[in-house]
């Protein structure tokens, strides 16, 4: 005869329900199991996960994993903030992604720091100042949002010249700034020669360190802005009539003139057409791009990379010329091209395309199959409404979670 046990008899039954509980709680709090699914991840992912529990946001918000995940997180297309209006640089900012179709092409972006300006920026991080003057600077991460806050020595600090944010991350996951400075006090009549230094703030260290004295035959102003562009252990600035360059490892200061015009080109341009330069990265490439613009009728893009050639010299190639012509007419205020970005394919592919703000509308041309889309309209917004024209500025990052 078969005797139950009461011991077993009052042990209820387990429901579905309770089972995939246990089991869930088991997940959530098995970490090396989380690590190796968050690090396939993207890291906009990541930041939503933060809001599942107390445990997952210790766990993804740890400098350790941050660390993890920049290095192997998967790669992906970098997106843009849009600074519509210049004039107030805190309003008006757009996460933008031109790769994205639909309805949330352009989502607002709210900073963290008071009142920024965006001076430049580097892969996963932006460089930023919140007041008038340079004496304080602030390393920003738009995707964590955070921040650190960055004196400039006390040394020449009214007479900055150019700044730059080196950040890396298949080489290092600390991020430089390097700051050029004039040393001569009275710089409002022309100059001769210019004598600057340059000094470097490295995050590793949290300090300043003086790297170069130099002197430039000429005055040193920028006609792109103070932020420099970094690519390939080299930085980047825009002058007038030429691109000046600070090799970072044999600490040397240069520059290389603008790409010269054809004779055509001299005659037409100077009579007929405005003239617009852009200095960017792609793919660890450094190209300049020449935009000559005719209002209301077309838009020529040239678009020349930086290669080395013989002994070392730099030269411009040029890589693409092409005219796009515009289906709409542009009143003499927006009929200009304001801003451009090229976005490259994955390494390896022939893929170029162009990304430009002329007339009021975000448009993408592509140098390969000759497309040319309309992306964005911005005619008609009451931000975009300006007596002198539409002023947009756009700043390439990819989303990350770099410390900073």
């Amino acid at each position: 005869m078969f005797i139950m046990n009461p011991k077993k008899a009052n042990v209820p039954a387990v429901t579905p329900e309770e089972d995939y509980g246990d089991r869930w709680m088991r997940l959530i709090w098995n970490i090396d199991l989380l690590m190796k699914i968050f690090i396939l991840l993207p890291a906009k992912s990541i930041i939503r996960c933060k809001l599942v529990c107390k445990h997952w946001l210790a766990l993804v918000s740890s400098e350790k994993f941050c660390h993890l995940h920049t290095l192997r997180s998967p790669k992906v297309q970098p997106s843009l903030l849009l600074n519509l209006n210049q004039r107030n640089p805190s309003s008006h900012i757009f996460n933008f992604d031109p790769i994205m179709n639909g309805e949330k092409l352009m989502i607002p972006y709210t900073f963290s720091v008071p009142n920024p300006t965006i001076i430049c920026s580097c892969n996963g991080l932006m460089l930023l100042k919140s007041d008038r003057t340079y004496e304080t600077l602030y390393v920003y991460n738009p995707t964590t949002k955070l921040s650190r806050k960055i004196w400039v020595t006390d040394s020449y600090k009214d007479n900055i010249v150019a700044l730059a944010l080196i950040f890396d991350p298949s080489k290092s996951l600390h991020y430089k700034v390097v700051c050029i400075k004039s040393t001569v006090e009275d710089r409002i009549y022309p100059l001769k020669v210019d004598t600057c230094r340059i000094e470097v703030y490295d995050s590793e260290s949290c300090a300043w360190k003086l790297s170069l004295r130099f002197v430039f035959p000429e005055r040193l102003k920028l006609s792109g802005g103070y932020g420099g562009v970094y690519c390939n252990g080299w930085i980047y600035w825009e002058m007038l009539d030429a691109v000046v360059y600070y090799d970072i490892a044999k600490n040397e200061f240069d520059c290389i003139l603008k790409p010269s015009y054809s004779s055509y080109q001299f005659q037409t341009r100077m009579v007929h057409w405005d003239t617009t330069y852009c200095l960017h990265e792609a793919n660890g490439r450094l190209y300049i791009s020449r935009c000559l613009t005719k209002a209301n009728e077309c838009l020529s893009i040239e678009l020349f990379e930086l290669e080395m050639g013989e002994g070392g010299s730099l030269q411009w190639v040029l890589r693409h010329n092409e005219t796009i012509l515009q289906h709409e007419p542009t009143s003499p205020l927006t009929g200009y091209i304001d801003h451009l970005r090229v976005i490259k394919g994955p390494y390896g592919t022939e893929t170029c395309s162009v990304l430009y703000h002329m007339g009021g509308k975000i448009s993408v041309y592509s140098f390969i199959d000759k497309s040319h889309n309309v992306l964005v309209d911005l005619t008609g917004q009451l931000f975009h409404m300006d007596v002198w024209g539409p002023e947009l500025k756009m700043y390439e990052f990819i989303a990350c979670l770099a410390v900073v």
